[in-house]
Formats: structure tokens, sequence, C-alpha cells
């Protein structure tokens, strides 16, 4: 009987810590995206190429990675769209000679990305 408590046990506990897991997981938003030009996020430059780009919901923290190394980190947050997006885009400004991240569109979604704390909006796509 002590054995089957302690099975049954464990496998409560297994199933548990997988559910929160999978919850935990649905607040994390994430793309690959490809910077056209070197591009600074938040005062972070970010060499021109093939990224992934990681949106926490909770915590509004947006990380931009290659090769699972950790390249920038910034404050992001959503805004209203006024219709779906039809395609994943990347939003920059240019500021002086350097591209500067500004925002991000999920393909599908019907929110933006915008990076910081603005309550500007993103426009196109």
């Amino acid at each position: 009987m002590k054995v089957f408590l302690k099975t049954f046990l464990l496998a409560l506990l297994i199933g548990a810590l997988a559910s929160v897991s999978a919850l935990a997981k649905g607040k994390v938003k994430t793309e690959t995206v490809t910077f056209a030009s070197d591009t600074m996020v938040s005062g972070t430059l970010v060499k021109a190429g093939v990224y992934q780009m990681k949106f926490n919901e909770e915590t509004n923290e947006l990380t931009i990675l290659k090769d699972g190394k950790v390249k920038a980190k910034t404050t992001a947050h959503f805004t209203p769209r006024a219709d779906k997006a039809k395609n994943t885009g990347v939003r920059t400004v240019q500021n002086g000679n350097a591209s500067e991240l500004i925002g991000f569109t999920f393909g599908g979604s019907n929110q933006d990305l915008l990076v910081g704390n603005s309550g500007g909006a993103v426009t196109g796509n």
C-alpha cells in the first residue's frame, strides 16, 4: 500500500509540474526574425542577421537571442491593431546613422508589440 501511495503521489506531482510548465509556456511568444541591417535595441547594437525574439507577457520583457545567447533585452508592451497582421514584421526607425527597433508584429495577431513604455502606434503590414 505504501508503494502504491508513493507512486500515486509522485505521478500527481509530475502531472502538476507539467501543467504549471505548460501554463507558463503560454505566456511567452517566440518568433524567428531577420534584421536586414545593424539595429539598436534599447542602446544595444544587434548586428544584421537571423535571431529568435521572445516576449514574456507576464514581465513585459523582450529578449533577442542568437544561437541561444542573449544579445539584447528590453521592455515592450502590446497595443491593439485595427486588423490582423498578415505577416510577421520588424519595425525600425532611422535615428541618425543607425536603425532603432521600435516594434514587432506577430503574423496573425491583432496586436503590435511596441518597444519601451511609449504609447505610440506602429503602422503598416
